[in-house]
């Protein structure tokens, strides 16, 4: 064997052994962002040198690190909302409960209303009545101590409140009255004794004091006049 041939040989010798330590497969060169949801395929993989491989797995360690304590952030503030949300729902349930309370007296409230809104405005007076059997009928005012204010509001025909007659159509007032038309013997305080009135006779200061642009001395007031009546 000649010179040229030995050295031929020995160079193929020397490939054979690189390519049974490297291989045939180049190494990656790219570098996958692993933060970023970028990775390797499998292929790639088989690929990568020791370094890149340690490199790689250690950017894996590091994701499944942070996902972990995204995770358990996540799972935190699900529980603290789950907390909350409880908490709403027993508030939505206590004010459920003071609406449904609520709504039940507001009804109770208008049934009364409507009922007192549908009573007699007007009584037909019925042989063997009288203002005490009227005042106490339980569409009236039920109540036979209360005759008085039908006898005030009927004045125009009634004379005597022991002489009421058949047929006679006597007013049922149902409202607290805002004026008041001064009738003959009548002074401050027993109007304020009235009871639609304010049922107080001492509370006749309040009428002076409405009235003070016509009423001068308290004790003197007239027949016919109209005197405010203050609600507070």
């Amino acid at each position: 064997m000649n010179h040229k041939m030995l050295h031929r040989a020995l160079l193929l010798v020397v490939g054979a052994s690189l390519l049974a330590v490297v291989g045939c497969s180049p190494k990656v060169t790219r570098t996958a962002k692993v933060s970023d949801g970028d990775y390797y395929s499998a292929e790639e993989f088989k690929n990568l040198s020791r370094e890149q491989r340690d490199a790689y797995c250690a950017d894996l360690d590091d994701e499944l690190a942070t996902l972990n304590s995204a995770a358990e952030r996540s799972d935190r503030e699900a529980s603290d909302l789950s907390s909350d949300l409880s908490g709403v729902e027993r508030d939505v349930k206590a004010l459920q409960s003071k609406y449904d309370a609520a709504k039940g007296e507001v009804d109770g409230l208008q049934e009364q209303v409507d009922y007192f809104e549908n009573l007699p405005k007007v009584h037909v007076v019925e042989k063997g009545e009288f203002l005490q059997k009227i005042s106490a009928e339980e569409q009236v005012y039920a109540d036979r101590l209360k005759w008085p204010r039908i006898y005030r509001a009927n004045k125009d025909k009634i004379e005597d409140p022991n002489l009421i007659y058949p047929g006679w159509e006597l007013t049922i007032p149902r409202d607290w009255p805002h004026s008041w038309t001064v009738h003959q013997d009548e002074y401050l305080s027993r109007i304020a004794g009235y009871w639609e009135v304010y049922s107080d006779g001492t509370a006749w200061t309040k009428i002076y004091e409405a009235n003070k642009d016509q009423i001068s001395d308290p004790d003197m007031i007239w027949p016919d006049w109209e005197l405010v009546i203050p609600r507070d």
